[in-house]
């Protein structure tokens, strides 16, 4: 069984190994790790370098908000990134933690506000269609400095205006907010040139407070004496000129507006107002034109009759233009005469009378006065026959007695005089009384007798008979009158004829070149000459009175 089993080999034949130390080489490699390691490593290095502070913004619902991709921008750059979203323990908003750059620790502060950008449709305009292809974003606006802090809260709607727009704040005062909403325009000579920004009541719950931005450089149109005023709607005016409709903007009439500018009645603005200057906001253009007068007093009316159609703000003329208005009105009750009576309040501007050549009434408080002392009365008029509103006017009425001025409490009370309708209605209800005191009965007695007596008169036979006497004389009226035509007419055209021959021939003897006229010039022209004969006899006479003896040829 052994014989096939080869034999061993003898090791002895083989010689030993030898070995031989070689030197290491460094392999290529290697280098490409080790530079990626340096990349990576300056990568990581860079980006903690980089790394700014790291912020907690919660809102109300993350809709377009992603981890990883929403950016957050100011300006359109980006300064940070959304890393993660998460619920608040209460499950009321969402935390969304964003990592910001480098170098913004200093604009964290109190007063910074983050919201998301978002497609926004709204009354005052749209914004935010770029978000519909990039995807929507958080915005940032650093604020005013603050205390430093890295949790906010997010705003739910854009804000009006950023912190860093160049313009100024201004503040409102209104009774009413009306329609002006946040977001409303501001106006000056038509031009949007500011918005409204924010609005609240008042502490004391009499005013609403507005804010109102104005961009740089309309902001320096603003002066200490610019009046802002209500630019909602619009303004229709019916006056001699007929129907005006004045209105700012389409916007305006959609969500209000405000307008601001220098009244009429400055001549030359006043200086520039400063920011947070505090304005009035007026109802309409009207009442913020209106002159403001530093004087005012206080006058009472009592009237016993209907005032309806009069109400507070009405106002007060004196021959057409305005010196005041009405205060308030309200009803009393006398309890000794049983009588009810109305005393009105009125608030006059005695600045708005102008003292001309008037050097012995050198206050014009007391030219009212003066005015009642002189006849001034007040009476009720309509001003506005389609609503029925009254107005109080001042004048001097005629058969109105001048009154002395009297006081009811501290108030001078100026006279009244019933409105003209009343006046009227008096009259008519006097006209009545006496009437009715007039005896009906007696004069319709009568004068059915006195009927009688005439339908007696008339149809009596005397009657009869004188008219037909007249009926005979008229005709024989007409007879004589036909008579006159045939027969005395004739006679008359030929006395006429006569008359006009004779004439005719009197202007023939007449005429300048009649032998009569000629015969009569001569006989004239012998006269003279013997009247101026006779006159030098008579004073040859005088001269000589002998001649008459001795005659004209002889001397002594």
């Amino acid at each position: 069984m052994h014989e096939n089993t080869p034999p061993e080999p003898d090791i002895s034949e083989f010689s030993e190994p030898v070995i031989q130390s070689r030197k290491r080489q460094f392999s290529l490699v290697w280098i490409v790790p080790v530079v990626a390691a340096l990349i990576g490593g300056w990568l990581i290095y860079k980006t903690m370098s980089e790394k700014g502070p790291e912020i907690t913004i919660t809102f109300k619902t993350a809709e377009g908000i992603e981890a990883g991709k929403t950016k957050i921008k100011f300006k359109d750059v980006d300064v940070g990134q959304v890393t993660e979203l998460s619920l608040t323990d209460d499950l009321s908003r969402v935390s969304v933690k964003a990592q910001f750059i480098k170098g913004a620790d200093p604009y964290l502060t109190e007063n910074t506000r983050f919201w998301v950008v978002r497609a926004r449709v709204a009354a005052y305009g749209v914004s935010g269609l770029s978000t519909l292809l990039s995807g929507a974003y958080i915005d940032v606006d650093p604020g005013k400095p603050g205390k430093h802090t890295l949790k906010f809260q997010g705003l739910e709607d854009p804000p009006i205006v950023n912190t860093v727009d160049p313009g100024r704040i201004f503040t409102l005062k209104a009774d009413r907010k009306g329609s002006i909403e946040i977001g409303a325009p501001v106006y000056y000579r038509q031009i949007t040139v500011g918005k409204v920004i924010a609005y609240t009541l008042s502490t004391e719950g009499t005013s609403i407070i507005f804010k109102v931005f104005i961009n740089a450089p309309f902001h320096q149109y603003v002066h200490e004496n610019s009046r802002f005023w209500n630019a909602s709607g619009f303004d229709m005016k019916l006056d001699a000129q007929g129907i005006r409709i004045q209105t700012e903007s389409f916007v305006s009439l959609m969500v209000g507006g405000i307008t601001f500018d220098i009244p009429n009645n400055y001549d030359i603005p006043g200086p520039p107002a400063q920011e947070d200057a505090i304005f009035i906001l007026y109802s309409n253009k009207d009442a913020a034109e209106k002159k403001d007068y530093a004087e005012k007093k206080l006058f009472l009316l009592n009237f016993d009759t209907s005032v309806r159609g009069l109400s507070p703000g009405a106002p007060v003329e004196f021959r057409g233009i305005q010196v005041g208005e009405v205060i308030d009105l309200k009803l009393e009750y006398d309890a000794t005469k049983k009588t009810f009576d109305i005393p009105v309040r009125i608030v006059i501007e005695p600045d708005r009378l102008y003292l001309k050549n008037n050097n012995s009434m050198k206050e014009p408080g007391k030219v009212i006065d003066y005015l009642i002392a002189k006849g001034l009365h007040a009476q009720l008029k309509t001003g506005n026959l389609v609503t029925g509103q009254q107005y109080v006017a001042l004048d001097f009425f005629p058969n109105a007695e001048p009154k002395r001025v009297t006081y009811q409490g501290d108030y001078p009370v100026i006279p009244t005089l019933p409105t003209q309708i009343e006046e009227i209605a008096n009259k008519v209800s006097q006209f009545i009384t006496k009437l009715d005191r007039l005896p009906i009965d007696q004069i319709g007695s009568d004068l059915k007798d006195t009927l009688k007596g005439t339908r007696q008169i008339t149809n009596s036979p005397e009657i009869k008979e004188t008219i037909s006497s007249l009926n005979t004389a008229i005709q024989e009226i007409q007879m004589l009158m036909a008579a006159l035509r045939t027969g005395t007419t004739p006679e008359l055209n030929d006395v006429l004829k006569q008359a006009k021959s004779s004439l005719a021939t009197s202007k023939a003897v007449l005429e300048t070149d009649s032998p009569l006229q000629y015969h009569m010039k001569e006989m004239l022209e012998e006269f003279s000459d013997a009247a101026r004969s006779l006159r030098v006899l008579v004073e040859y006479l005088e001269n000589h009175p002998e001649s008459i003896i001795t005659g004209k040829g002889s001397k002594k």
